[in-house]
């Protein structure tokens, strides 16, 4: 859990340490990142990094969760009880917001490289059946679509898919 420290920072700290976050976490798997390289980017100690976060592990979850509260922001709506295509368009929004506000190779590497651990971010745990299993099928084509999969086919599976469960 980020430590209350890191959310009192002045503004433009606390930015430069995401941009440095989000440079590492585009830039390498959560296995494969580097302390070094995320104090150096963002100006930082060593020692201030784990004033802030516990380990590695913790600032990619912050960083994670910030981002994926950003896209989410700027891509708001109410999906329940949605058709198909209000579906489809929302996951084309995510997509298309990822890439254009400098996201989709962090994604890339969050739905991919660090599935596992992104997981503990993204677990599916809506009361309704249908709902659950609808983000599930939202989630897994983005994943596709981030894997390098064709766009067109996976919205394509996609809606073939929300047609039959919304049935």
């Amino acid at each position: 859990m980020t430590n209350p420290t890191f959310n009192r920072l002045k503004n433009p700290k606390k930015a430069a340490i995401e941009r440095a976050l989000l440079l590492e976490f585009s830039s390498y798997p959560l296995s494969e990142a580097t302390v070094s390289r995320i104090v150096e980017e963002a100006g930082i100690s060593r020692g201030a990094f784990y004033v802030y976060f516990s380990d590695l592990k913790d600032a990619y979850l912050y960083i994670c969760r910030e981002i994926i509260r950003r896209v989410h922001l700027s891509n708001p709506g109410n999906l329940e009880d949605g058709t198909p295509e209000k579906y489809i368009e929302a996951v084309k929004a995510f997509v298309g917001s990822t890439e254009a506000e400098g996201y989709m190779k962090f994604f890339a590497r969050a739905f991919v490289d660090n599935a596992k651990v992104t997981k503990e971010i993204w677990r599916e745990e809506a009361a309704n059946p249908i709902t659950w299993a609808v983000s599930l099928l939202c989630h897994e084509t983005i994943r596709s679509i981030y894997k390098g999969s064709d766009a067109k086919e996976c919205i394509e599976r996609l809606r073939f898919a929300l047609s039959k469960l919304l049935a």
